[in-house]
């Protein structure tokens, strides 16, 4: 293992080195099965008091994504894990991506937490300082209360990134300043996974160094747990904080015009008026992205049927893990095998709560909660969406069998880093030196010419009308005129239940427009009917007026 194994093989030399320590349940739950020798070791590194373990959300959700009760149940999930495995209960939690909202604290609270960390973006948006952020913080919402730790931005660019001597630099100017606390909390992949690290910490010998440097300076700083600084140190008064997560979330929840803008705010602002720009707010990627907002809503649906069913309920935790949902420099929505794993488990519960004899239903309802109705038709074997409100399409069709959503496409779209891959060279080096923020490293040469972009959404059955000079390499790259109006405008839409099957009527009056002859139009009408059986495929007539 290229990170955490080597980290723990390093820390364990230091003997007065102390880290706060989360595990995803993923993570945790096949490191436990698989690799037995790593926990023999964790278990070892706290009891020498160097670990304490931090809880979270067993499957690394985004608490302001679930259900309350979601978000408690989980997080008490996690808790009960690592009790299990190291005989204490873990007093706080790692947030997962630092989403934090004003109601978290409820949620929070319930669970039994007493502290979380966040970003020093979070206080600075409400106008605190870095000097003011040197401990630790007490909020509140109606009246749960919650610790809030403040990770310092500098620290998680420069570590471990940056030379040693410039981080005590840092170091002695908080010292200087009075501070008596300055929290690091970053991703453990920062030491290893993320391009070049692995060597850089490890072969060049970063971390042993660091360790080296905190050890020789013990006299003026030494490492402390969470729990150990609010055993000994007060909070240093009460703050609320606003919807927020760390600024590059914030960027890359924006609109991707936006974002781009937002961008070149951020890289050219004077450091004195930084801190007054506010990026966006994480749920605008269920808007950005319809095809996450389509997961979530399925996800909200299906939680609420499976409050009494454990197994369903797993599954349903399951496909709650947060980074299918959103989309970064990461990959995110746009792994394929991330969007699979959403869908699989919702399948999976559904399937749960499915009669076990034969049956087939049909019905119209706002699933995606955009204020329109789909239509849904479902049997033992398949589940099939459409959207009424968008061309009659079917968007999603989960095959049960392998609990498989076979229509879990992604549309092509531009991002706001699209011109930065425009610019971007293979030959640019991952040398260890530079976070992934920073970095713009083409994989091949000439991913520019596939930055194609489509106009209306990747589904099936789409009714395009074209004129015979559209060839193939035009309907690619998506440009070429559609004189229907019949792919992003609405159908009516109806179901009829038969003998042991039901069929969905949807229709459309629209027209086929003459745009070289003033725009004049053909009236032109399409019906589609789909038909599903008891224990059958889906069977689709086409019928044209």
């Amino acid at each position: 293992m290229r990170a955490y194994m080597p980290l723990f093989n390093v820390l364990k030399d230091f003997k007065e080195i102390k880290i706060n320590l989360h595990f995803s349940g993923y993570l945790f739950l096949w490191l436990y099965k698989n690799k037995p020798e790593y926990i023999k070791l964790l278990k070892g590194l706290k009891k020498k008091g160097q670990v304490e373990i931090v809880s979270g959300g067993m499957y690394e959700p985004i608490f302001s994504l679930l259900p309350e009760e979601d978000g408690y149940s989980q997080i008490k999930m996690h808790m009960d894990c690592m009790e299990g495995v190291f005989g204490e209960r873990p007093q706080g939690i790692w947030l997962a991506e630092r989403v934090y909202e004003p109601h978290i604290p409820r949620i929070l609270s319930k669970a039994g937490v007493s502290y979380t960390l966040v970003d020093d973006n979070h206080f600075k948006a409400v106008g605190m300082k870095e000097d003011e952020l040197y401990g630790y913080y007490i909020t509140e919402y109606e009246g749960y209360k919650l610790l809030i730790f403040p990770g310092l931005e500098f620290l998680r660019y420069a570590i471990p990134f940056k030379q040693i001597e410039r981080i005590d630099e840092y170091f002695r100017g908080v010292k200087e300043k009075g501070g008596d606390l300055a929290v690091f909390g970053d991703d453990g992949e920062k030491f290893g996974l993320w391009p070049g690290t692995y060597d850089s910490v490890y072969k060049e010998n970063w971390l042993r160094a660091f360790f080296t440097y905190l050890s020789e300076n013990k006299d003026w700083i030494q490492t402390v747990t969470f729990g150990e600084y609010v055993s000994r140190k007060p909070p240093k008064g009460l703050v609320y904080l606003d919807c927020n997560s760390y600024k590059e979330m914030g960027e890359w929840c924006l609109p991707a015009p936006v974002s781009k803008g937002y961008s070149a705010c951020m890289n050219n602002a004077d450091a004195n008026y930084k801190r007054f720009l506010k990026g966006g707010y994480f749920k605008y990627f269920l808007t950005k992205y319809v095809e996450s907002n389509d997961m979530h809503k399925k996800m909200l649906w299906v939680t609420k049927r499976v409050k009494k069913d454990v197994t369903a309920r797993e599954h349903v935790f399951m496909a709650q893990t947060n980074d299918s949902y959103w989309h970064g420099v990461f990959g995110g929505l746009y792994l394929p095998h991330l969007r699979a794993s959403v869908y699989k488990h919702l399948i999976e519960a559904e399937k749960c709560l499915d009669p076990q004899k034969p049956f087939v239903e049909g019905y119209l309802e706002d699933i995606n909660m955009d204020g329109w109705e789909e239509a849904v038709l479902n049997n033992n074997d398949l589940k099939a969406y459409f959207l009424l409100k968008q061309g009659g399409i079917l968007y999603e069709l989960d095959y049960k069998p392998s609990s498989t959503n076979i229509m879990a496409t992604l549309s092509r779209r531009y991002e706001g880093y699209h011109d930065k891959v425009k610019s971007a060279s293979s030959s640019d080096i991952a040398d260890g030196k530079k976070t992934i923020h920073d970095m713009i490293i083409a994989k091949e040469e000439g991913l520019e010419q596939y930055l194609h972009y489509d106009w209306y959404r990747r589904a099936s059955l789409i009714d395009h009308i074209m004129g015979k000079d559209v060839t193939f390499e035009n309907f690619y790259r998506g440009r070429y005129i559609e004189p229907g109006d019949f792919i992003k405008e609405s159908y009516k839409g109806e179901i009829k239940r038969g003998k042991k099957c039901v069929t969905l009527s949807m229709r459309r009056d629209g027209y086929y427009w003459y745009y070289w002859k003033g725009n004049k139009g053909l009236p032109l009408s399409i019906k589609k009917n789909i038909v599903l059986h008891e224990g059958e495929d889906t069977v689709f007539n086409r019928l044209f007026d």
